[in-house]
């Protein structure tokens, strides 16, 4: 586990860093779990509305929608491949993703390649992700 400030990223999943687009991969069971991670979670605020709208994404493709009282924002699917299922709970509440974001994931993906995942994009180790996630902060606090 990665803690940094009150966001936890656990190690047991990979991150897609792609232009900022703060998602979490899992392999279950040969298929890809996919979700938004704290960093998103945190800085989108209080979720309200989420939808996929897409059923065979692309690596770094729109898959879906999702807003806040902040702002409205895509997310985008990290590997090419064919949605098998949707989470209904975090679709039908969002607020889930903010209680949780590693348990209330948003899209189950069959991959086309799995060799996707090893893309420059994907990063897993813990050096990798504390790295990523301060200059992700400090990019913020540039911003400010």
């Amino acid at each position: 586990m990665v803690t940094i400030g009150n966001m936890d990223f656990p190690l047991d999943r990979q991150y897609y860093t792609k232009s900022g687009a703060h998602m979490w991969l899992k392999e279950e069971n040969g298929l890809i779990k996919i979700g938004l991670d704290a960093f998103a979670s945190e800085m989108a605020g209080f979720l309200t509305f989420f939808s996929v709208n897409s059923d065979e994404p692309k690596a770094g493709e729109a898959i879906g929608s999702f807003e806040s009282a902040k702002f409205v924002s895509r997310f985008h699917s990290p590997i090419s491949g064919k949605v098998v299922e949707v989470n209904k709970e975090a679709m039908a509440n969002p607020k889930l993703i903010n209680d949780d974001p590693y348990s209330a994931w948003i899209v189950s993906i069959q991959p086309n390649n799995m060799s996707e995942l090893e893309s420059e994009f994907i990063i897993s180790s813990e050096n990798d992700v504390q790295q990523w996630i301060n200059s992700e902060m400090k990019k913020l606090e540039e911003e400010a």
